[in-house]
C-alpha cells in the first residue's frame, strides 16, 4: 500500500472562510485526487483534507458556482479570470 503524503495543494492567496472552500485550477492535474494537503500561511498547521473535483470549461463558470471560492477576488468569472491570467499568463476565456 503507498503511503506517500498526499500532493500540495497550493494557494497565490491562501485566504479560507468557513465551510466550504472552492478552489479553481487550469487543467486536469488535480482531477480525480482524493485528498491533499493545504498550503496554509506561516505558523498554521498542515492539514490534509478531501477534495471533489470537477471538470469545467471557464466559460460555464457563474457566480454562484464561484460562491464558495477561498478567494474574494475570484467570486466572480470576471475577477477569478484576473487572478488566473496573473498565474497563468496565457489564460483567456473560451468563447460561448
Amino acid at each position: 500500500m503507498d503511503q506517500s503524503p498526499a500532493p500540495l495543494l497550493t494557494f497565490v492567496n491562501p485566504q479560507f472562510h468557513a465551510g466550504r472552500n472552492l478552489s479553481v485550477r487550469r487543467g486536469s492535474r488535480w482531477h480525480g485526487v482524493a485528498q491533499a494537503r493545504l498550503q496554509l500561511p506561516p505558523g498554521v498547521p498542515e492539514i490534509t483534507v478531501p477534495l471533489t473535483t470537477q471538470l469545467r470549461h471557464f466559460n460555464t463558470l457563474t457566480a454562484a458556482d464561484l460562491a464558495d471560492e477561498h478567494d474574494p477576488s475570484c467570486r466572480t468569472p470576471e475577477g477569478l479570470l484576473a487572478v488566473l491570467q496573473q498565474i497563468y499568463p496565457a489564460s483567456r476565456p473560451m468563447r460561448r
